[in-house]
């Protein structure tokens, strides 16, 4: 976080080193602005001036041109917007996405509250994740602005109208969201018609930070430390595919139907409605099993 003072002006502002600091609004306004840009409707330069304004909370002037000392605070402030990318070997500029807390808890585009995924996606089920990946997917390939907006549909829903929850109404608990329906997706998605796009897109990068994150997830189990990698390296091994963020070959369905078909968490519907994380845990101890099995029958071949 950078921290700007104008003691002359008793003025002070905070400038978010990259998207993990933004509370809600600069968070909105900034992927607005990413996507701006990304889709080369702005350039860059415009991009980090657009920026400045939006998160140290200034409108420019319409009446009148900026002074040059104005303009000249306003170019040096910019510089600090480049802390929201990083720069790969092509000189491409990457944005930094090490967040997997929810930046919009809840959005409100008419007259209903949506409210989103709990933070690390606690509150996902199995089913919401492989449909979201589809849809995350796809959107990534061709760009489709309906895609986006049916991933965000996806997970942001009202609450519950079930009476034994009005006493929680007050605060936000993203498990008190009415249950995941994918047969009612193309219906919820018109409460998105008019959305902003840097609430749609938002969630799009926070989806995107998750699916980083995965891959090389770390979370403590009853004392011990799991270690997903072992899950994706298989991936990438048995399809020779190629490290991506977006998990290529994990095949989400397939597993979804080899669960089933085992019955440890119930049939297909029942295996959807299973906590994302519950069935990450059991992948996680049938992969260590396998690999187990393989290192000791190739011990058994060396002897």
């Amino acid at each position: 976080m950078h921290i700007i003072e104008i003691p002359e002006a008793n003025v002070k502002r905070y400038i978010p080193s990259d998207l993990s600091e933004c509370d809600q609004q600069q968070y909105m306004d900034m992927c607005e602005l990413i996507f701006y840009f990304q889709n080369q409707q702005i350039n860059y330069d415009e991009f980090r001036t657009h920026a400045v304004y939006k998160l140290m909370n200034m409108v420019p002037s319409k009446k009148e041109p900026e002074d040059e000392e104005k303009f000249a605070n306003i170019f040096q402030l910019s510089e600090l917007i480049d802390d929201f990318f990083d720069t790969d070997n092509e000189g491409q500029k990457i944005i930094k996405q090490y967040y997997i807390h929810n930046p919009i808890p809840s959005f409100r585009p008419k007259f209903t509250t949506l409210y989103g995924p709990s933070d690390s996606f606690m509150n996902m089920t199995f089913g919401e994740y492989t449909d979201a990946l589809r849809l995350f997917l796809d959107f990534h390939a061709t760009g489709d602005m309906e895609l986006l907006k049916l991933l965000t549909a996806l997970f942001y829903r009202p609450k519950k109208s079930f009476h034994f929850i009005k006493k929680r109404l007050s605060s936000y608990d993203g498990n008190i969201r009415e249950p995941y329906n994918s047969k009612l997706l193309e219906i919820n998605v018109e409460q998105l018609k008019h959305a902003p796009i840097g609430f749609v897109y938002g969630f799009y990068l926070l989806f995107a930070s998750f699916q980083k994150y995965l891959i090389e997830a770390k979370i403590p189990w009853g004392g011990k430390e799991i270690d997903f990698a072992i899950l994706f390296e298989s991936s990438k091994e048995d399809n020779n595919e190629p490290e991506s963020g977006e998990m290529p070959g994990i095949g989400m369905d397939s597993i979804a139907f080899s669960l089933a078909e085992s019955g440890t968490f119930g049939n297909i519907e029942q295996v959807r409605n299973t906590n994302f994380w519950d069935i990450m845990v059991r992948m996680y101890d049938l992969r260590r099993t396998d690999l187990e099995r393989q290192k000791h029958e190739k011990n058994a071949t060396t002897k």
